[in-house]
């Protein structure tokens, strides 16, 4: 089953987002928890590296744009990691 990792400042938001978005979603949880967004990302490429998971797309949470703008330790930063059904391909 593949698995996907991901950061958000949001954990809650983001579940209910990839369980319209992925197939079968299973085992979701947060693995760690950082002050820092540079310490989430390090933490979340590290893991994916070693599971073979892919990294999700940034935090897309509500406030966005204005996140990216934020100083570095303004928010907790939540890695998550969900497993979920690979795509089955169309046969025509």
């Amino acid at each position: 089953m593949p698995c996907r990792i991901g950061i958000t400042t949001d954990p809650e938001a983001r579940r209910v987002y990839w369980q319209k978005q992925a197939i079968g979603l299973a085992n979701w949880q947060v693995l760690e928890m950082f002050r820092s967004k540079a310490a989430a990302k390090e933490y979340e490429t590290q893991y994916a590296l070693r599971h073979g998971c892919k990294v999700a797309p940034g935090d897309l949470d509500l406030l966005g744009r204005e996140k990216e703008l934020a100083t570095e330790h303004e928010y907790w930063w939540y890695v998550y990691h969900f497993d979920y059904e690979p795509e089955k391909p169309n046969h025509i």
